[in-house]
């Protein structure tokens, strides 16, 4: 059962009561009413009569009496008109049979002289006492005060019949009053508290499902109002436990990943160093042995400036992170930075069979940045497409100018056709320590300096990947270098 029908049906029955308790007195104070009436009228009547026959009473004439009173008594109202002496008995009627009988309601209500209701025979009976006075002497003693009492039955069988009229008139005004009052209260509950407590309802149902921007749009300063604000305020509680709890969960998978990570970095930082250190020891130990070759000497000294190299570069890339050094900025121009750095990747292209093209805009302005930054953040860029390309493929690296808002910038756009960036991956692969390539193939780290440089010299990094065709990188510098210009916009998932 609805909270809606239960208090449609609480209402209904005190309205019923009341209604009922009032139709009851209503009902009464109608009867008694027409009561009153009756009464009236019997008091008339009983004055026209005495009137009537007070000059034949005074004159003795008793015969004359009795015909006025049968006269009268012809009247269908009337019920019966009397003369009764002090001891109740009957000494002249409108009905002759009862002359010299008894009264019916005997001796003790003649001495009450009050209206008598006769139900069963619906009548109204008054009882009007015939004093004694001087012209009444010659017939009766001085001495009796009261000579008799004269008795006048009105019929109401109208007023029955009016009574029962009222009657059924009231309980159709209860039932139709009911009936009215059932459908306001039912409408009033529809279209004001019912929408309420219909849209309290929805919300709640909404929030049950794990929706916590639900709000109960409640402006009313009533109990439903008072409720839609409470419910409000713990549905705001509940979303910021939820937030701290998935902001808590975020940075634990994130410092899960952050550690994962750190674990692949390390055992790649260890790859990169120790690979170069087992074979340097293997030329320490062939030149320990004293050869006498010098050409072999020389080689393996190469080797080891090498190996001391490539440890260099790997501790150089942990510093440069590190440290996140001020760019040292001088006019540069960038197509021959570019050249140089694919000259540096010519023999990993040619044994990778990767083709390379180089577009260069020829009215390109000279570029306000540290050129060895820069040059690091192509090779870094150059060498992640490269390895992107295990089978071969191609690259294409293009310059251009372009306008914005804030003012010119140079862009520099990297294009592979190797596998790919998966979306899952895409927007962490500037994120420290971060990398896809197998352990001992990279710290994680090239793409996270690479975008710390380029957002010291106010520019950005914008990467588009899809998998299985091909990743580009577009950077993003300003003309006048750090603090010209403001980083241009990007499509989401620039950074």
């Amino acid at each position: 059962m609805s909270i809606r029908f239960k208090m449609i049906l609480g209402i209904g029955s005190i309205l019923l009561l009341v209604i009922f308790v009032y139709a009851i007195l209503a009902f009464k104070t109608q009867a008694g009413h027409l009561m009153n009436m009756s009464r009236r009228e019997a008091e008339l009547m009983a004055a026209l009569v005495e009137r009537a026959i007070s000059r034949a009473m005074v004159g003795g004439k008793v015969k004359e009496v009795q015909a006025t009173l049968e006269r009268i008594g012809e009247d269908p109202e009337l019920a019966g008109i009397r003369i009764v002496d002090p001891r109740g008995i009957i000494a002249r009627s409108s009905r002759a049979e009862e002359v010299g009988g008894p009264l019916a309601q005997g001796k003790r209500l003649v001495e009450g002289m009050g209206p008598v209701f006769d139900y069963r025979e619906q009548t109204v009976g008054i009882f009007r006492p015939i004093l004694n006075g001087p012209e009444c002497y010659k017939c009766h003693s001085i001495n009796q005060r009261i000579l008799g009492f004269l008795n006048v039955s009105v019929t109401f069988p109208s007023i029955d019949s009016e009574l029962a009229r009222q009657w059924t008139l009231m309980i159709l005004s209860t039932v139709a009053a009911l009936v009215v009052a059932g459908a306001l209260i039912a409408l009033y509950f529809t279209l004001v508290l019912g929408r309420r407590i219909d849209a309290i309802s929805q919300t709640m149902s909404r929030v049950e499902t794990g929706d916590l921007t639900a709000r109960v749009m409640e402006n009313e300063r009533d109990e439903l109002g008072r409720l839609g604000k409470s419910f409000n305020a713990m549905v705001a509680r509940l979303a910021d436990v939820r937030r701290q709890l998935e902001s808590r969960h975020e940075a634990e998978i994130r410092r899960a990943e952050d550690l994962a990570s750190l674990g692949k970095m390390a055992a790649g930082i260890a790859h990169e160093i120790n690979n170069p250190l087992a074979g340097m020891q293997n030329c320490v130990r062939t030149l320990l042995k004293g050869t006498r070759d010098k050409e072999q000497r020389i080689q393996y000294l190469t080797m080891l400036k090498e190996g001391l190299d490539r440890i260099g570069r790997t501790v150089g890339q942990l510093l440069g992170f590190a440290r996140e050094s001020k760019p040292q900025l001088t006019r540069i121009d960038l197509s021959p930075l570019l050249r140089r750095s694919l000259a540096l990747l010519e023999h990993e292209l040619a044994a990778r069979k990767i083709s390379c093209s180089l577009s260069t805009d020829s009215g390109l302005p000279a570029l306000l940045a540290d050129p060895h930054q820069i040059e690091e953040v192509l090779l870094n860029i150059l060498m992640n497409a490269v390895e992107a390309m295990p089978d071969g493929g191609a690259l294409a690296v293009s310059t251009g100018l372009r306008e914005w808002a804030t003012g010119p910038f140079i862009e520099i756009r990297v294009t592979d056709t190797g596998v790919g960036i998966s979306p899952e991956q895409l927007p962490r692969i500037f994120d420290p320590f971060f990398t896809t390539k197998e352990v001992g193939k990279g710290t994680g780290l090239g793409l996270s300096v690479s975008y710390g440089i380029i957002r010291a010299h106010g520019g950005s990094i914008d990467v588009k990947s899809e998998l299985g065709k091909g990743t580009t990188f577009t950077v993003a510098l300003p003309v006048g270098g750090e603090g010209d210009n403001h980083a241009p916009p990007h499509p989401p998932g620039g950074r």
